[in-house]
């Protein structure tokens, strides 16, 4: 798969893979105060241009919301347990355009496919498509950078997290 699957760059930082391509915003300048105040965690957001959602950590998945709009993943090689929300209201389609690839409990790597959505589905429904990685979990004294805004590729490190 290439080096950009490399999580760790060095004995402290550890790399946030971007789960889709398309152009990267910082929460602050997305649609959804939970997301936006920074409420949930901190984190990025990525206008999607494809519809395979990939995980952006190697670990475990820890929550699958029946809907499959959400999940969550514990990481397998630093502190962080990493949340990615597909969509802002997207919870409202009650799983319609969602396909789950993979299952509460399953070990993931990173970069695997996780979610095919029909991002299709979700703009005619009148949602906002954004894919939303939110590191909701990570040790006291850690420190958190992020990519500039701007376009990013699936499996691009978009956060990098030092603990």
């Amino acid at each position: 798969m290439g080096g950009s699957d490399k999580q760790t760059t060095a004995a402290s930082e550890f790399e946030i893979l971007a789960p889709v391509s398309g152009e990267l915003v910082h929460l602050e300048n997305t649609n959804d105060p939970a997301f936006s105040s920074r409420a949930v965690g901190d984190g990025v957001a990525v206008v999607p241009q494809e519809g395979t959602v990939c995980a952006p950590v190697s670990g475990t998945v820890a929550a699958l919301f029946p809907t499959e709009h959400a999940l969550g993943i514990m990481s397998d090689d630093s502190s962080a347990q990493v949340m990615l929300h597909i969509g802002i209201d997207t919870v409202k389609l009650e799983g319609k355009g969602f396909h789950a690839l993979v299952a509460q409990g399953d070990h993931v790597d990173a970069g695997q496919p996780l979610v095919e959505v029909d991002f299709d589905v979700v703009r005619a429904a009148g949602f906002d498509p954004t894919v939303f990685v939110i590191v909701c979990e990570r040790s006291e004294n850690s420190t958190l950078r992020e990519h500039a805004s701007g376009p990013v590729a699936v499996k691009e490190p978009v956060i990098w997290l030092s603990e």
